[in-house]
């Protein structure tokens, strides 16, 4: 579209909701080796419940690191990351994203 700039990955900075969003990709990538080996019995056996099944494990885990591994991790770390895209355009921190 005209008047629009393509949105990039690597043109968000670096903050912790970044990282966190490659979580489910790194669940699904998981099942998918789980699967290939054929160790994959506690799956249901429908595809769609299969693919809800996984995508709720992945949502989970999601928020799990969003927002309980966040209020785990020391302030000292903490002070020095980024939380979200607002703190990183601040300039927050000493993590420069690559």
């Amino acid at each position: 579209m005209p008047g629009f700039s393509r949105w990039r990955w690597s043109d968000e900075p670096f903050s912790y909701t970044k990282l966190c969003t490659t979580i489910p990709l790194l669940v699904f990538a998981v099942v998918l080796l789980i699967s290939l080996f054929g160790r994959d019995q506690w799956m249901p056996s429908s595809d769609a419940l299969s693919v809800a099944f996984v995508g709720l494990i992945a949502l989970a885990t999601y928020v799990f690191f969003l927002k309980v591994v966040w209020r785990l991790l020391p302030v000292g770390v903490r002070a020095r990351i980024p939380y979200d895209r607002k703190e990183a355009g601040e300039l927050k921190g000493d993590i420069k994203s690559v």
